[in-house]
């Protein structure tokens, strides 16, 4: 193929554009296939995180979310909006668990009075016991995944629509087939496509763990009072954030397949009313998210970044293909140094 790519990423969300960016850093010619959507992120909350609400539980992602969360502040600058984070507790028994482990981290938490908790909204925070000001941010990340993409093309990231290659697989390689050009083969090929990444796997019947969780989340818009981005570290752990004209909720949970939606809505409209009851939970409107995520007990939720030429247990062996899940979009930079990485060890 004529001026062919010697790298093709698969997908333009915020683990594509980065690992397409990282690599024509260090001399790559890329191209990136994609619909140049932000993906979950932009489905979900958005959240710039810093690490401190997986502290205690999630070490390996709440320490790559706090030495890779300032590589976005750069791109962030001045223009995009940016709601800042506060840390809830309607006991003290959980206060400890977490503030030993952001000082482990050295995660800068912040205590706040009564009087300056008040200054990041207009509610009565009920039930709160402590408050914590923390150094997450709820972001526009459709803002974001536009500077993103200029970023890209500034680098030299050629940008392709999807329906302009399709993988197929030849023999231990994957090879592209482009309507205009027939068939080639990158040097290599990064799949960074989120949850779609397993539907692709599938389809090309490459053996892999990873699995889909269906994440249920609500969206309230319309004129709501104001809310900093908040998380409630004990309790039903409700997190709030405001997103342009409205604010979306979560609880932990993950049911196995998107059917329970009239339970996750009351479930979640509970929740509400108890902690804002000044919040028309009555206009919830439920939603899904979704992440390609390691299965099994014991699977790392951090960031995975496969070389299927080299093939762990548990994966097919493809000798040009490379698999990037960052996670959570915060630390996609930190996916795309290992995808840099990988690609180097292949010279």
């Amino acid at each position: 193929m004529k001026n062919a790519p010697d790298t093709v990423v698969l997908g333009t969300g915020f683990a594509g554009l980065t690992a397409a960016v990282r690599l024509a850093e260090e001399g790559c010619r890329v191209r990136c296939h994609g619909d140049r959507v932000a993906g979950a992120s932009l489905q979900n909350f958005g959240q710039l995180h810093s690490g401190a609400v997986y502290a205690p539980v999630l070490l390996d992602v709440a320490t790559a979310c706090w030495r890779h969360r300032s590589r976005w502040f750069g791109l962030l600058g001045s223009d995009i909006p940016r709601t800042p984070g506060v840390a809830l507790f309607s006991s003290h028994k959980e206060v400890e668990r977490y503030t030993q482990a952001w000082s482990n981290l050295g995660i800068p938490a912040k205590p706040l009075s009564g009087s300056e908790l008040g200054e990041y909204g207009n509610q009565a925070f009920l039930g709160s016991a402590r408050a914590f000001a923390l150094p997450d941010f709820s972001v526009d990340v459709a803002a974001l995944h536009s500077k993103v993409v200029g970023y890209a093309v500034a680098h030299g990231v050629d940008l392709a629509p999807p329906e302009t290659c399709a993988p197929v697989i030849s023999g231990a390689e994957v090879v592209l087939w482009s309507p205009d050009a027939g068939y080639y083969r990158p040097g290599t090929l990064v799949l960074a496509a989120g949850h779609r990444t397993v539907q692709l796997l599938n389809l090309l019947g490459i053996q892999h763990p990873l699995t889909i969780g269906n994440l249920p989340y609500g969206v309230l818009e319309g004129p709501l009072p104001r809310l900093p981005l908040t998380y409630w570290l004990d309790g039903d752990m409700l997190a709030t954030s405001p997103q342009g004209d409205g604010i979306k909720a979560a609880l932990p949970g993950r049911p196995s397949a998107p059917t329970d939606a009239a339970k996750e809505r009351y479930r979640l409209a509970v929740a509400l009313s108890r902690r804002w009851p000044e919040i028309p939970a009555e206009r919830l409107q439920l939603r899904w998210g979704h992440a390609a995520e390691p299965s099994g007990p014991h699977a790392d939720p951090s960031a995975v970044v496969v070389d299927l030429g080299y093939a762990p247990p548990g994966w097919g062996r493809v000798t040009n293909l490379i698999v990037c899940l960052p996670g959570k979009w915060t630390t996609a930079w930190h996916a795309a140094d290992q995808v840099a990485q990988a690609v180097a060890a292949r010279d």
